[in-house]
């Protein structure tokens, strides 16, 4: 089962016997909760590497090119490879990205080493070392992670990726710490019951990957 963002919303709304609404900004009190649903959003999706969050962002180089547009949202770099040349790229330390470019004569060979470079425009660029002589194929391995819903009714339908329940009793929980207890229900026990299931949702989460992939620390 998944939830839209406005899904969400009502159902932390309920939680507070609060009326649903029509959309994320029909009342202040909404857009509030959808801000809370938001936060949410991003302390799971940051508790885990997501399977559902994975994805494969591509890189052709050219001929003479070391520095790429690569994307316009949050991402973690699980892995890099030259698929061309069948090998695991490595990340490239600041201070010898930085020789390399202005102490040592330029290299032309295939890529081996990458390194993160500011923006171009909404997007980060990407740097390679060696500078490629010709077409590869470099593939990286991501978890990305979903950008803040708009609180104005346009991102209303768009699906929460990652696992509704922890999502849901988060936002609960800060509404709570926000307006004080709730019907007898406490902060700290809202906040052990979203927890909970954020660590519920990990552990299943957890049974689809090798073993040496789960490690995982609460939050």
């Amino acid at each position: 089962m998944t939830l839209t963002f406005l899904q969400a919303i009502n159902a932390v709304l309920r939680r507070l016997r609060e009326d649903p609404v029509a959309s994320s900004n029909f009342t202040d009190y909404s857009k509030l909760i959808g801000d809370f649903v938001n936060q949410a959003m991003y302390d799971c999706e940051h508790a885990w590497d997501w399977n559902c969050l994975q994805e494969v962002i591509t890189i052709t180089t050219a001929a003479g090119d070391n520095l790429y547009d690569f994307h316009n949202a949050d991402v973690k770099i699980i892995e890099v490879i030259n698929e061309t040349k069948r090998w695991v790229m490595r990340p490239l330390e600041n201070k010898l990205d930085h020789r390399f470019e202005y102490l040592d004569d330029p290299v032309n060979d295939s890529p081996y080493y990458y390194s993160f470079r500011g923006l171009n425009g909404d997007y980060s660029q990407v740097k390679i070392f060696p500078t490629p002589t010709g077409v590869e194929s470099l593939r990286f391995l991501t978890v990305k992670y979903t950008r803040n819903k708009d609180v104005d009714g346009t991102d209303d339908s768009e699906i929460i990726s990652v696992p509704w329940q922890p999502v849901v009793l988060s936002a609960y929980a800060q509404a709570i710490s926000e307006r004080g207890e709730d019907g007898g229900i406490s902060y700290n026990e809202a906040d052990s019951h979203a927890r909970s299931a954020l660590a519920d949702a990990i552990s299943l989460d957890m049974s689809l990957n090798h073993p040496l992939q789960n490690q995982w620390y609460a939050y």
